[in-house]
């Protein structure tokens, strides 16, 4: 048993670290798609605001909500990783 939570400690863990690696490349992305999106000025306001709440989620901690934030911001300029 105690084998059994250990390893699903370390799999949370391990997640966890994975999102936060992840989010500063996510947000780099984010980024390129906006200084060369044709999308209205009003789609790059809602990507810019999402990706702006998705950084300082990342800043806070809180990785998973980060990712959230950053994939919608993503899936309205159309770029995906």
């Amino acid at each position: 048993m105690k084998k059994l939570i250990t390893a699903i400690a370390l799999t949370v863990f391990m997640a966890g670290s994975a999102f936060a690696n992840s989010c500063p490349m996510h947000v780099k992305a984010i980024d390129e798609a906006l200084a060369t999106s044709t999308a209205s000025e009003d789609v790059k306001a809602q990507a810019q605001a999402l990706r702006d709440e998705g950084q300082a989620l990342h800043e806070a901690g809180n990785h998973a909500e980060s990712m959230a934030k950053l994939q919608e911001a993503e899936q309205l300029l159309g770029i995906g990783m």
